[in-house]
């Protein structure tokens, strides 16, 4: 059976078709037709002028928490897909990845700069009116509550000595990123509390990008056999990839490129969804400190013969709302995903990223990081030198006859050989 890799293009939309992934209706969003049409993409950005496609592809082989998945990725970079792909079919063999998640809100700080001459009249004056801040957040957002969202928590802090105190709301978006219901919600809460308190000088009401309290885990397994190489066993494998992670965690600037590995993943299926790749890069980097400088950990477990990986991530992610519910492309990712929740959506991405993570690693402590980018490194070559597809083969094949010496002169130079011959 040829496998998905090796199809072409339109044989890849006739499969996803023919297996109900993809219906009549969502072809003209795949192939040559815009994706985005001009009447969306002017209202959704100032001084609209065009599009920017970026290639979506499918990462195969993913069984998360038992449910098999082909994860779409918006990404420009060679062999992110194929890398995130290939770890998971690894990953498979043991039984999947599994994952859990904790969704309980975003805080949201309501900022004053004066300061009644007591604290306590603030937490005094919130813990009075609780009752009505919490009406005052539900009106300013009625639909939320029908979609499981609300208010959760309430709290009062200051910075002594500073000159600033604040109201922390911890507002859950449903199945929303939440962004623009946190915001409206914080902003009138801040001008119910102004009103009705003198001292308080209003300074910004804004959500956190700090989300502490929408986290991601993911746990996968692999056989030392699926890991093995040409060279090198399985087990040695997996001490060498443990050793790996074990330097991201004290050395700095491994850790910077480590973790910019995981991000490979997240960041393609965050964007594929109509997420915002902003907010998941600042929480994300937001959990790291000198005590705690990647999101992943790996170990042997020898008495199962497997290497033992694990993700804790935060991702702020959404499946309605937005881009998610505006952009045709992210609808259609969702689609192919099987139309997950938000907390469903998030063990997704954090799984593609111990994916990611995983498949750097084996390649770097094996075979060399470039071994695996070439040969699409070759064919951008290729055709940034102006090959046709019908080109693309000989020239990517004379490139790699010589690798130490492939650049863009080079393609350029073959493919005008390969004109003149066929001349």
């Amino acid at each position: 059976m040829t496998k998905f890799y090796e199809l072409s293009t339109a044989e890849r939309l006739a499969q996803l078709r023919d297996e109900g992934a993809i219906d009549d209706d969502d072809l003209p969003v795949l192939t040559d037709e815009p994706a985005l049409p001009t009447g969306v993409a002017a209202n959704m950005v100032e001084n609209q002028i065009g599009n920017f496609p970026v290639p979506l592809g499918l990462a195969d082989h993913f069984v998360i928490d038992g449910e098999a998945l082909r994860v779409p990725m918006a990404v420009e970079e060679p062999s992110v897909i194929a890398a995130a792909g290939n770890a998971a079919h690894r990953i498979a063999r043991a039984g999947g990845f599994r994952t859990s998640v904790h969704r309980d809100g975003i805080t949201a700080q309501i900022v004053f700069t004066g300061i009644p001459e007591d604290f306590e009249v603030l937490q005094t004056f919130v813990h009075e009116r609780e009752a009505e801040i919490r009406k005052v957040a539900h009106d300013a957002h009625p639909s939320l509550q029908t979609y499981g969202g609300g208010l959760r928590n309430i709290s009062v802090s200051v910075v002594c000595g500073k000159g600033f105190s604040e109201i922390d709301l911890l507002i859950d978006p449903g199945d929303a990123m939440g962004a623009n219901v946190v915001n409206t919600i914080a902003e009138a809460v801040a001008k119910y509390c102004v009103k009705r308190l003198d001292g308080l000088d209003l300074l910004m009401a804004i959500l956190s990008n700090d989300t502490q309290n929408q986290r991601a885990r993911a746990q996968a397994r692999i056989d030392f056999d699926s890991l093995a190489t040409r060279d090198m066993d399985g087990s040695e494998v997996a001490r060498r990839i443990v050793a790996a992670a074990r330097f991201a965690e004290i050395s700095p600037l491994r850790a910077a490129t480590h973790n910019k590995g995981i991000m490979n993943g997240i960041n393609a299926v965050v964007l594929a969804t109509g997420n915002d790749t902003r907010n998941i890069n600042a929480a994300a980097y937001a959990d790291l400190n000198d005590q705690r400088r990647t999101w992943t950990k790996w170990s042997v477990d020898e008495q199962c013969r497997q290497l033992v990986g694990s993700i804790d991530i935060p991702l702020p992610l959404g499946s309605v709302g937005g881009a998610m519910s505006t952009l045709p492309m992210a609808k259609l990712s969702l689609k192919l995903l099987h139309r997950p929740d938000a907390s469903r959506l998030m063990g997704i991405v954090a799984s593609v990223g111990l994916a990611s993570n995983c498949s750097a690693m084996r390649a770097l402590v094996t075979r060399g990081i470039q071994e695996g980018h070439m040969n699409l490194q070759f064919k951008s070559l290729a055709m940034s030198a102006g090959a046709r597809p019908e080109e693309l083969a000989p020239v990517v094949s004379g490139l790699r006859a010589d690798p130490a010496h492939a650049s863009l002169e080079t393609a350029a130079n073959l493919l005008t050989q390969l004109r003149n011959a066929l001349k």
